[in-house]
């Protein structure tokens, strides 16, 4: 017997970090269809995939392009893009099919790559007025957790990876600080919004997960060096023990096979 779809989503980015992990939580869900949208895949075609989906879970976007351009072509316009097809459809069927954005926290900054993250949001805000599309924009801090890529972006990722090796990692200011969210957070927020739960703003406008931790590139790396030396565990003293639990479930699944 076919399987009987209750709801069918679109992730943009299906292959990036958040986006393979959502795709695991989302696997357990049988009556849950799931299109993806990667690199592989052209503008042009947003239209077509979207036929038919019931939510929108944008994750996609360029963090470290080889030309600055890329900011603009994969955050800016390509968000612009999405908000356009989902307008059509809006229009076209009345449905409004809600996005989930996972934006940054850099959105607040004027470099380039704030900014194109902040064109981005405010395209979703003017779909949200011009067509009543739900939209849950979330400037989130540093993702960690496993299936996030080494040596790229992510201190938590590099740090693990490294340390587990024995390779040396590079810390420039100890004390410089560092807020970060488990991506398994992340994603129980996201499936929670397509669940139909309460929807939470903070005074921006902005959507917001828990919890987030606060913590020092010096502190990070030290916590990392004592899992590896067997100096620490997830029922160590912490000041945050769910901290400490996340952080030990990462740094495990970047041990080598």
């Amino acid at each position: 017997m076919a399987t009987q779809f209750n709801k069918k989503v679109l992730i943009t980015g299906a292959n990036g970090f958040i986006g393979k992990n959502l795709q695991m939580r989302l696997a357990d869900r049988e009556n849950v269809q799931v299109v993806c949208f990667t690199r592989e895949h052209s503008v042009d075609q947003l239209p077509q995939l979207l036929e038919g989906v019931d939510f929108v879970f944008h994750l996609a976007g360029i963090n470290r392009p080889k030309d600055p351009e890329e900011f603009v072509t994969g955050n800016a316009n390509l968000t612009q893009a999405l908000c356009d097809a989902v307008a059509y459809f809006a229009v076209a069927t009345g449905k409004p099919v809600p996005i989930i954005f996972a934006s940054s926290t850099q959105a607040a900054r004027d470099n380039p790559y704030g900014q194109s993250k902040r064109a981005a949001e405010d395209a979703l805000f003017s779909l949200h007025s011009r067509h009543g599309v739900p939209v849950h924009v979330f400037r989130l801090p540093n993702v960690f957790g496993q299936s996030c890529k080494p040596n790229y972006n992510s201190a938590v990722a590099t740090f693990c990876h490294n340390i587990a090796r024995g390779l040396p990692i590079q810390i420039n200011d100890p004390s410089s600080p560092l807020t970060l969210v488990y991506v398994d957070d992340v994603i129980s927020r996201f499936l929670q919004l397509l669940d139909g739960a309460d929807v939470a703003v903070d005074e921006g406008g902005f959507s917001t997960v828990g919890p987030q931790y606060a913590s020092t590139v010096g502190e990070l790396a030290e916590l990392i060096r004592a899992f590896k030396d067997g100096r620490g565990s997830p029922t160590a003293e912490h000041p945050d023990s769910e901290f400490l639990r996340a952080l030990y479930a990462t740094y495990v699944s970047y041990l080598p096979g």
